[in-house]
C-alpha cells in the first residue's frame, strides 16, 4: 500500500509534525500530524463511529496523489461528524468531539482549503 500526503500550505504544515495530536478521549485517528501507516501496522482501532470516520478520512488523504480526493474527504468527514452530534447513540464525549471535528472542517472547505467554489457545506 503506498501512502502519499497531501499539499499544500496547511498539509504541508501538519506533516512535519514531529508529533501527533489527538482528540483528548483516546481517539487515535482524530486530530492532526497521526502517523497513519505506525498506527495501522500496529492495528489500532477506533474507539468509536466517530473516531472510525476519522481513521477512513486519513487513509483517503495517505492513498490519494490527487488532492481534490481528499477535499472530498474533508467533506465527507465533516457530514459524518454532524451525523454523530444528531445521533442517539453517540456519548456525550462523543457528540463533543465531533462538533470540534465538524467545526474544524467546515471551516477547512470554506476557507478553500477544501472543494473550491463549493458554497453548500454540510
Amino acid at each position: 500500500m503506498k501512502y502519499y500526503f497531501g499539499s499544500g500550505l496547511i498539509n504541508s504544515a501538519i506533516n512535519a509534525l514531529p508529533f501527533e495530536l489527538h482528540i483528548p478521549g483516546g481517539y487515535r485517528y482524530c486530530g492532526p500530524g497521526r502517523k497513519l501507516r505506525k498506527r495501522l501496522v500496529r492495528g489500532d482501532k477506533p474507539i468509536n463511529k466517530l473516531g472510525a470516520a476519522c481513521m477512513q478520512h486519513d487513509v483517503v488523504y495517505s492513498q490519494e496523489k490527487d488532492l481534490s480526493k481528499g477535499h472530498e474527504a474533508d467533506r465527507i468527514l465533516g457530514n459524518d461528524a454532524t451525523d454523530r452530534i444528531k445521533s442517539s447513540d453517540a456519548s456525550i464525549g462523543e457528540k463533543a468531539a465531533a462538533v470540534g471535528v465538524a467545526g474544524i472542517m467546515k471551516a477547512k472547505v470554506k476557507l478553500g482549503m477544501g472543494l473550491k467554489g463549493d458554497n453548500n457545506v454540510f
